[in-house]
Order: C-alpha cells, then structure tokens, then sequence
C-alpha cells in the first residue's frame, strides 16, 4: 500500500515536471528587480507573483500533456496520461484548479498582475491547444516565457520604472527559449546545423547583455552570472558538437532548460546585486537535484 501511494505520488510529480517548475519564479524575480527599488520590496507581492507563475507552469505543463495524449500513446506510453497512471479527467482538473488559483493569487498582489496573469493564462492556452502544431511553435513558447517575466514587473508598470529593463530581459529570455525549441526540433541525419543555429541566438543573446548591462549600468556582479551562464553554455555547444549520434541532444535541451535560472540570475544580479542574484540561483539546486529523479522534457 505505502509503495503504491509513493509511485502515486511519482506519477503525480512526472506529470507536472516538477524540476522545470523553478524556473517560473526566477523568471518573475527578474522583471520584479527590474521594476522595484529594493527599499520598496514588498514580500507579499513577490511571493505572490512567484507561487502564480508556479501554478500558470504546472497548468501549461498539464495541459500539454492532456491535448498530447494520442501522440504520447505512440511515442512515449510509460508517461502518466497515456499509461493510465493518470486518469486524463484527473490532469485536466489539476491544471482547471491550479489556473484558478494562479489568477486569483495573482489579483491579490495587484489588478495589473490579475490582467498579466490573465494574459499569461490565455498564451499558454493557445500554445498547449494548437499553436505548438504549427509554424508558431517556438515563437509561441517564448512569448509565455516573456510574458512571464512581465508578470514579475506587473506590480509597477510604468516607463519611469525600469519597465524598459524587464522588457529587455524577457526579449532575451524570449530569445534563449526560441534557440532551445530548435535544437529540440526532431530532424533526420545531420544534428550540427540546428545546434549551429540555436547557438549562434545564444551567444547573441550573451553580446547582448554584455552592451546593454554596460549601456545602462547593470551593477558589475552581472559579469559573474553571465561568466557562469556562458561556461555552462559552452559546455553544452562543445558536448553537441563532439556527440556521435543525436542521443546527446535531450540531455543538452535538459540542461538548457534548467539554466534559465542561471540566465535570470544574471538579470537579477545586473539590478538587484549579488545578493538577490544568489537567492535565484538557488533555485538550482532543487531543480537540478529533482531532475536526476524526474525527467525534464
């Protein structure tokens, strides 16, 4: 009885992909330092941010596996829906009730955050019902990336904000998520031109931050992040390169989707110091230790 309950519990979390879900709250960690002077950190407001975007992840995630459920029965049937682990009526109640809560938790921070969560909630929608079958896809995914940065900002969105810093940081970010969609892309023979591609927007994306965090006086500690972020990216892009065989392409997508947290700590370190960078690192290390257990993609 107790180890049915705990593999109960394992399908639950598979489901959900609980590890990628870390990297929601450092996303609004980015646009909320963006926006608010430190001396004006309000904790309600950006733990209430965090959990919304949390639960806005867990409902995307739920739903992609609801409306894939025929394709994974072909392709992937040991996961949770298509294995009958989990009933499908279960998974669409998860994300129902975990989209309610998000708005709602979202409308007491502020009624810009309801409307941006609002928004947020209908792009994940649209991605997880048709948009991902299309020509839309990776632009689709990286608008909720973006979008969910600017849930981070949603508190104070004015020009006199730094609303101009979040809106650059998600255009990144919005970027970085386009580069991982096509290095994922299922393609036949030769794996090198995509990972050319996806790493040529990356290592654009790195210049990038490098002009515009002089440009506008990103606090220095930027440098030490970006350093990280740009080893662990190059890591990635040698072991790519010097694969045999596309087998090594899930585990680069792995862990490039793991180190949007390193990526927004680099945006967090740029306005916020080290302090606040190394609090979003250390969304990391449950990410990373839950997904030697649970798979990511």
């Amino acid at each position: 009885m107790q180890h049915h309950r705990i593999d109960t519990l394992r399908q639950y979390l598979l489901l959900i992909r609980l590890p990628n879900v870390f990297t929601a709250p450092s996303d609004i960690m980015v646009g909320y330092f963006a926006t608010i002077p430190l001396v004006e950190t309000n904790g309600f407001h950006l733990a209430s941010l965090m959990v919304s975007s949390g639960l806005l992840y867990i409902a995307g995630i739920v739903l992609n596996d609801y409306f894939d459920i025929e394709v994974d029965r072909r392709e992937r049937p040991f996961r949770p829906l298509p294995s009958g682990s989990i009933p499908k009526e279960h998974a669409m109640a998860i994300a129902l009730a975990a989209i309610a809560a998000a708005n709602i938790i979202a409308l007491a921070a502020s009624p810009t955050s309801f409307a941006m969560s609002l928004t947020l909630t209908a792009a994940i929608i649209a991605y997880d019902y048709r948009l991902k079958r299309g020509r839309a896809a990776a632009f689709s995914m990286g608008s909720t990336r973006f979008l969910n940065v600017i849930l981070g900002a949603s508190i104070v969105m004015s020009a006199s904000s730094g609303i101009g810093t979040a809106i650059f940081a998600a255009a990144l970010l919005f970027a970085y998520v386009i580069a991982i969609m096509i290095l994922s892309r299922k393609e036949v023979g030769n794996e090198k031109p995509k990972v050319f591609a996806a790493f040529s927007i990356i290592f654009g994306v790195i210049a990038s931050i490098v002009a515009i965090g002089l440009l506008v006086q990103f606090q220095w500690v930027f440098l030490m992040n970006l350093a990280i972020f740009t080893a662990v990216m190059a890591v990635i892009f040698k072991q790519l390169l010097t694969a045999t065989s596309g087998s090594s392409v899930p585990q680069a997508v792995k862990n490039m989707v793991l180190s949007i947290i390193i990526l927004d700590s680099v945006f967090v370190a740029g306005t916020a110091g080290l302090l606040y960078s190394l609090s979003t690192l250390l969304f990391i290390i449950p990410a990373v230790l839950l997904a030697k257990k649970l798979y990511v993609t």
